[in-house]
């Protein structure tokens, strides 16, 4: 967990996801990993976390990140924007923004 910045109301935007490590030896970068919508999950200001509304899977980029792209009703909220993703085979990986 930690804070990567802010990000624009009501704005599109595209995030790197992760880092996403191996949870057997969680050093290695997983690399290979399939992230759909319904894998990644957004809390906005502490709310009940939710699917993201952008229909695109993240696309792997080096190094075990993933490009994560949010919609303008994901990022529509004033405040705390937390992201989580837990995928099989990889360390859980959360994000907040404001």
């Amino acid at each position: 967990m930690s804070f990567q910045g802010f990000l624009k109301q009501s704005t599109a935007v595209d995030i790197l996801l992760g880092p996403f490590l191996d949870d057997t030896d969680g050093k290695t970068a997983e690399t290979g990993l399939t992230l759909s919508q319904a894998d990644i999950k957004l809390s906005k200001n502490g709310q009940a976390l939710a699917q993201k509304t952008d229909a695109t899977a993240a696309a792997a980029d080096a190094n075990g990140y993933y490009n994560c792209e949010l919609d303008t009703t994901d990022t529509n909220t004033v405040g705390q924007l937390t992201i989580i993703c837990h995928e099989s085979g990889a360390l859980p990986v959360r994000l907040d923004y404001h």
